[in-house]
C-alpha cells in the first residue's frame, strides 16, 4: 500500500524570478491598495442605487449621498468588504500567517 506524504503549502522549485525592486513593490501595492479603496466606494454606491432603485427613489446624487444603510445594510456591506479584501490580498495574508505546525487541525495533509 502506498503511503501517503503531506501536501505542500508552497510550491516546489526555483523561487520566482524579482522584476522589481524591493521599493518599486512598495509602490506598486500603494497603488493597488488605492484601487482597492475606489473599487470598495464604487461598489458600495452602486449598492446604495440598487436598493434606491428598489425602494422606488430616484437615485439623484444627493439621494445617494443622504442614504443612510440599516444595520442589516450596514453588515452585508462589511461582510462583502472583508471577502474583498482577503480574496485580492490573499497572497501578502499567506506570507504574513506562519505556517500551521504539523499535526495540528489546521495543517493541511
Amino acid at each position: 500500500m502506498a503511503t501517503l506524504l503531506p501536501r505542500r503549502r508552497k510550491a516546489a522549485g526555483p523561487p520566482r524570478p524579482a522584476y522589481l525592486r524591493p521599493e518599486d513593490t512598495d509602490r506598486v501595492m500603494s497603488i493597488v491598495l488605492a484601487l482597492m479603496s475606489e473599487v470598495a466606494a464604487l461598489r458600495q454606491r452602486v449598492d446604495t442605487h440598487e436598493r434606491l432603485a428598489r425602494d422606488g427613489i430616484l437615485a439623484t446624487p444627493d439621494a445617494v449621498d443622504a442614504y443612510r444603510p440599516d444595520d442589516e445594510t450596514s453588515a452585508a456591506r462589511e461582510a462583502w468588504r472583508e471577502a474583498y479584501i482577503k480574496r485580492l490580498l490573499r497572497v501578502v495574508l499567506e506570507e504574513i500567517e506562519p505556517d500551521p505546525p504539523s499535526g495540528s487541525p489546521d495543517a493541511e495533509g
